[in-house]
């Protein structure tokens, strides 16, 4: 059984990130590395992806992607990664040929 005070500092931190994710403002996204190294205390990229793939409704989970402008939730499901690159498009985000978006739109 997890310790009280470990338990509560892991939601202090996932809700840090989620509030840090919708700071990110429209039409930019950040890695999740780089979303990760913003709270207190820095976590990974990794770890990061986890807490965001358990984001509330109102958290905009599509502005977090890889460093290198793909997008890792397609591993989950095509149809996650269309949709994601769905919302960016509708925010004004650009994707080269070969589907990374243009690092103009990074926020890092």
């Amino acid at each position: 059984m997890m310790k009280p005070e470990i338990a509560e500092e892991q939601e202090l931190i996932r809700r840090q990130i989620w509030q840090l994710a919708r700071e990110i403002p429209s039409g930019r996204v950040i890695s999740y590395g780089a979303l990760g190294k913003r709270s207190e205390p820095p976590i990974s990229g990794y770890i990061c992806g986890r807490i965001m793939a358990l984001a509330m409704k109102d958290v905009p989970w599509w502005r977090v992607v890889g460093k290198d402008g793909k997008l890792p939730i397609g591993k989950r499901g095509p149809e996650n990664a269309a949709r994601q690159r769905e919302l960016l498009r509708e925010e004004g985000v650009e994707f080269d040929e070969n589907g990374a978006i243009l690092r103009r739109f990074f926020d890092d």
